[in-house]
């Protein structure tokens, strides 16, 4: 595989939902103690495909998934639908990460922040001056990739026994 094949292939589409955010990006690591156990797999490149084509199967099922979750809670809206988006990153061809992006207005919404409302200390505090409480969480990120991070292990299990799965930074928090 060439130089170029290598970049382009590394290269995942985002937009700038999370610019300036210290909240995303969401993923999933798969790490293991060193690169060589990869690129020995590198080598293999049918059981490389069928793991990776596998890991983008497991990605659309969970990004399939968290619309009819937005549509559940009742969040408005067609943006956040519109802007889930799956994002995979490679290393000597094998996914070694995989993360989902979305419009920055699905942090608020899973929050329960806004305008008029802030988060200090995990706690939502109200700053505008208008009567009542308008606005509430809606975790509809959260419950959904919990629900399926059962399922990635198994996958990442068949592949390999050697590789850890980091799903510390996939949550909403």
């Amino acid at each position: 595989m060439s130089v170029m094949e290598r970049i382009f292939q590394s290269r995942t589409v985002r937009n700038d939902a999370f610019k300036g955010s210290w909240e995303g990006p969401f993923d999933i690591t798969i790490t293991e103690p060193g690169k060589t156990q990869r690129f020995s797999r590198s080598l293999t490149t049918e059981e490389m495909e069928a793991f990776n084509d596998r890991l983008k199967t497991w990605g659309e099922k969970v990004r399939s998934a968290l619309p009819v979750s937005i549509s559940a809670h009742g969040i408005g809206g067609k943006n956040l639908k519109r802007n889930i988006r799956n994002t995979y990153y490679y290393d000597f061809g094998e996914i070694y990460r995989l993360g989902f992006s979305f419009a920055r207005e699905g942090i608020f919404v899973h929050k329960g922040v806004g305008r008029g409302y802030v988060m200090r200390g995990g706690v939502v505090f109200k700053t505008s001056k208008t009567p009542g409480i308008n606005r509430w969480p809606k975790p509809w990120f959260n419950p959904v990739v919990e629900s399926f991070i059962p399922e990635l292990e198994q996958i990442i299990k068949d592949y390999t026994e050697t590789a850890i799965v980091n799903s510390t930074r996939i949550y909403i928090r």
